[in-house]
């Protein structure tokens, strides 16, 4: 008898607890899609970091160290979310990335303070140059960055006439705005592509197409996809045809792409002048005029 009612018990409860999760279960959705939305910094910005991995006891550290040093700088947090988002790092937030830096700067000074003293250098020169390995720790990292988001935003650049052309042929073939961009981007697989199928995942939760676009923008500011986001919210807003818009502007991102490539040509000179002059021309002097200058030595020894 007691076993029967412990059973009764036991299926009460459980019925009890999927009944209020069956209850709950629109607005535990609901508040998932708003996180996901916030966690992006939708719509007013860039706004809160995006969804951190912090795995280990490196992440963790790192987490704890960035937030207590970033209580009085979020001004300096959004321009570090930003240029997170421009190089396509969406698992760490601003926060830890600043603790990083720091234990980054940490690491390598307490590494050359450990170096100095190895090599018994006096304190007068291990102190300076302690802090001198700190602080190529603490920029090391940002300067990483910010090279993995100038190279991000110039390939976007250059990826943007393909794109235009797949929307044209899309739009002028009969589909909606949406699905022509939807269709581009899952042609597309370098970095242009990955921000179109976050911006339609945008899209996916309750967003317009404009605001996905404009956020769009926020992540990856190339001057191309500056073009793009307003030739489109501008034909949306105006009513205009979005294929003879895109027809423009195909012509004007192709320039744009030519003129960016002769500016690399004409960059590359002056990038080859230093492996030139200190390794290239050193060693075809040595190949051609150490055998002459070593006949000379000799017959000089020989007189």
């Amino acid at each position: 008898m007691l076993f029967v009612l412990l059973l009764s018990l036991l299926s009460t409860g459980i019925a009890l607890a999927l009944v209020a999760r069956a209850a709950l279960l629109p607005r535990m959705r609901a508040v998932e899609s708003l996180g996901l939305i916030q966690g992006y910094g939708l719509p007013a910005g860039v706004g809160a970091d995006p969804p951190v991995a912090e795995d280990g006891p490196l992440g963790r550290i790192a987490a704890r160290l960035g937030t207590a040093l970033s209580r009085d700088g979020e001004e300096k947090l959004e321009t570090l979310r930003v240029l997170l988002l421009s190089a396509g790092v969406h698992r760490v937030s601003a926060s830890t990335f600043l603790g990083y830096r720091l234990l980054a700067g940490l690491l390598l000074g307490s590494g050359g303070l450990w170096l100095t003293s190895v090599a018994g250098l006096s304190p007068l020169l291990a102190v300076p140059l302690s802090l001198y390995m700190a602080f190529l720790g603490w920029i090391a990292l940002l300067f990483v960055l910010r090279r993995r988001a100038a190279t991000r935003l110039e390939q976007i650049e250059l990826e943007m006439p393909e794109l235009i052309d797949l929307l044209v042929v899309t739009l002028e073939a009969g589909l909606g705005f949406s699905t022509a961009l939807q269709r581009s981007a899952a042609r597309l697989k370098g970095p242009l592509g990955d921000e179109l199928r976050f911006a339609l995942q945008e899209y996916g939760l309750g967003l317009t197409i404009e605001d996905s676009l404009r956020n769009m923008l926020k992540r990856c500011g190339a001057p191309a996809v500056r073009s793009f986001v307003r030739a489109i919210t501008q034909g949306q807003s105006l009513g205009i045809a979005v294929g003879q818009l895109m027809r423009n502007l195909a012509g004007d991102l192709r320039k744009r792409r030519r003129q960016l490539v002769e500016e690399r040509a004409h960059k590359a000179p002056i990038k080859i002048l230093f492996p030139l002059a200190f390794l290239i021309l050193p060693s075809i002097f040595i190949v051609v005029l150490y055998p002459g200058i070593a006949n000379v030595l000799k017959a000089l020894s020989a007189t």
